[in-house]
């Protein structure tokens, strides 16, 4: 996985356990997609500083994934979800209108619909 998108990701997992000003900080740099000097101009703070607090909430981001494995677990979770859609496409049932195939093709679009909101 791409590192900002992977960053970005445990932003979204573990953001709230940072501080109120690294999770904004984070947030504008990898969310927002804010330079280090755009980012220092609107908080008013150096540069410098907005670097090191990138720097330092990226490592405590990583120290929670590496405890915790939410992220990975997600992203396992999601590649089996796409597997089992891709299975369940690949069944075509006997009988086109049947009951049971109105089942089982609202649930492919309901697992579809899931797949492409993560």
């Amino acid at each position: 996985m791409e590192e900002c998108a992977e960053v970005a990701m445990m932003l979204d997992f573990y953001g709230q356990l940072l501080t109120h000003r690294q999770y904004e900080i984070l947030d504008l740099y990898y969310n927002s997609d804010f330079s280090l000097g755009e980012i220092a101009g609107q908080l008013n703070i150096s540069r410098q500083g907005v670097y090191d607090s990138v720097k330092k909430g990226k490592e405590a981001l990583k120290r929670f994934e590496e405890k915790l494995g939410l992220v990975k677990r997600f992203s396992i979770h999601g590649e089996a979800l796409h597997e089992v859609l891709v299975n369940l496409q690949q069944i075509q049932p006997k009988q086109k209108e049947s009951q049971e195939s109105k089942i089982i093709q609202d649930s492919i679009d309901r697992l579809k619909k899931a797949i492409d909101d993560l």
